[in-house]
């Protein structure tokens, strides 16, 4: 088995495979709590070894390694390349690609193989376009759905933060950040989406992940497919190139 690990902004997702890619176990904790792992992931100290994707920082890294070496598990750290399984970056420095957004590349072209729209709504909301030959031709970085709102509420003297809902024509404040909010989270990807149409000549995957993938998908126009384990699959994949 294989212990894969995803360490974003805010939160470190973590999955067990099966030799045959199989997930057999998944959880999550938010950043200041990593120290719990050694508990959490005890019952699979036996993992031959972990691969993980850090976009969290260095003391992060440092915690994550300390609870790593407590299972006795080693692990590999990934980091962007010019090519791998199949994806060439198109990165002007490739090493410089988010290791996120590099991993679910390689996994929605390895689970695909067409033109796809790779999107991660997280705490930043990434939106990445992948040709039909495999090449990453760049993407979109911008606020998520909860630093969008708390720009509004910490920039303005008369918006606070309470519980919208999606409407057409929102009438009350709450209802107006909410939908603004998931509209322009959703404009970001319907253009990503409208450019590699037109390049590609046919309607490419628009693949979610990311905490606020389904708030995404339902303002989207058009049918997109959620894979919550996006990264976590494509950090798999590139362990396997690795050994």
């Amino acid at each position: 088995m294989i212990l894969a690990i995803d360490a974003g902004n805010t939160r470190t997702k973590w999955g067990v495979f099966d030799d045959k890619g199989m997930q057999v176990a998944q959880g999550s904790v938010d950043n200041i709590e990593i120290a719990l792992l050694p508990d959490l992931l005890r019952e699979f100290s036996g993992c031959r070894r972990a691969v993980g994707s850090n976009v969290a920082g260095e003391a992060v890294a440092s915690r994550l390694n300390i609870a790593l070496a407590a299972l006795g598990i080693p692990v590999l750290w990934i980091q962007s390349q010019a090519v791998a399984c199949g994806v060439k970056n198109g990165y002007q420095q490739p090493e410089q690609l988010g290791t996120d957004r590099w991993a679910a590349l390689i996994a929605a072209w390895n689970t695909y193989h067409m033109p796809c729209v790779v999107v991660n709504a997280g705490t930043a909301l990434t939106v990445d376009a992948l040709s039909g030959e495999g090449e990453f031709l760049g993407g979109l970085i911008v606020p998520g759905f909860g630093l969008m709102r708390e720009s509004l509420v910490t920039g303005t003297a008369g918006i606070a933060v309470t519980s919208g809902q999606w409407r057409d024509f929102p009438v009350s404040t709450a209802d107006a950040v909410q939908t603004g909010t998931l509209t322009a989270m959703a404009g970001a990807v319907l253009h990503m989406t409208s450019l590699l149409e037109m390049r590609e000549g046919r309607t490419p995957h628009c693949v979610l992940s990311g905490g606020d993938a389904e708030l995404l998908a339902a303002a989207l126009p058009r049918p997109s497919l959620i894979v919550p384990n996006l990264i976590l699959l494509g950090l798999v994949l590139l362990e396997k190139t690795s050994v």
